[in-house]
């Protein structure tokens, strides 16, 4: 009996989860509808919040519903007939969720679409129950009604895949899609902040990227002195100390052990003088 064949989307996850040996290796060789799929960066461009789409219940409504100008978002784009790479897309972003210390649906949102237009409000039900059950089970299942799940039609499929710059391209001798890696952070307007790629997402990645995406408005005060001292890097596509900032945090707590010794120094000379003219 022969072997199936692997499906595009099977490769591309074997290609992604060996590419620190891309170096010492040659790839894997890829189908051509694996080889033109990946994602063109739009870092500060808008999506369009009025297309519609039908969430997990049958109900149409404007992306901008799930926006509401406060919490970041963080979207994946996934099919959910996907036998390999949306699953582990999905499964590396709830393990990241769950050691957040943030909660979702109190400082950030989730939103997931399929891109796939056969795919059902059914198929969105059945994949989110699945996955905020993985996340309850892991300790964070934050509020219900925090990450939808979408399916829409093909214009407006279209439109928000080209606004995010993500092309996957459907491969019909397996019947499935070949397509990126990647979760987006998003503004609380809608505006696209970063780009996180992979299967796997630290909550540090996680962490910073939504204190960015929020301009300092989610987490505490330690979190903004944290986001002085790491910057996203685009050559490891992570976020990495950043030497300048500890200079610059190291600098700011000199000055400030400066002044109070100055100050302590001072009210002493003056507690001396006014004992002084006292005698």
């Amino acid at each position: 009996m022969r072997p199936s064949p692997l499906s595009a989307a099977t490769l591309l996850a074997v290609a992604l989860s060996r590419a620190p040996l891309a170096a010492a290796a040659d790839p894997p060789a890829l189908p051509p509808a694996a080889r033109e799929a990946g994602i063109d960066e739009r870092p500060g461009s808008a999506i369009d919040t009025s297309l519609p789409f039908t969430d997990m219940d049958g109900r149409s409504a404007p992306l901008a519903e799930h926006f509401d100008g406060v919490r970041p978002v963080l979207l994946v784009l996934a099919y959910y007939r996907c036998p390999t790479l949306c699953g582990l897309v999905l499964r590396g972003l709830v393990s990241g969720m769950a050691k957040l210390d943030y909660r979702l649906g109190e400082q950030y949102r989730a939103l997931t679409v399929s891109f796939d237009p056969r795919d059902t409000p059914e198929a969105a039900a059945r994949k989110r129950r699945a996955t905020l059950s993985s996340l309850g089970a892991l300790g964070k299942a934050g509020a219900p009604d925090a990450w939808p799940f979408l399916t829409g039609e093909p214009p407006e499929l279209r439109a928000l895949a080209g606004d995010l710059g993500f092309r996957a391209v459907y491969d019909a001798q397996t019947d499935q899609y070949a397509h990126p890696a990647a979760v987006f952070v998003l503004t609380p307007d809608g505006r696209i902040s970063r780009y996180l790629y992979g299967i796997e997402f630290s909550a540090l990645d996680l962490r910073l990227a939504l204190l960015e995406a929020s301009r300092g408005q989610v987490g505490t005060t330690l979190d903004r002195v944290l986001m002085t001292c790491y910057r996203y890097d685009p050559a490891s596509r992570r976020y990495g100390p950043y030497v300048a900032g500890f200079l610059r945090l190291g600098a700011a707590g000199i000055l400030t052990w400066v002044v109070a010794l100055l100050a302590f120094f001072g009210w002493r000379g003056w507690r001396h003088r006014k004992e002084e003219g006292a005698r």
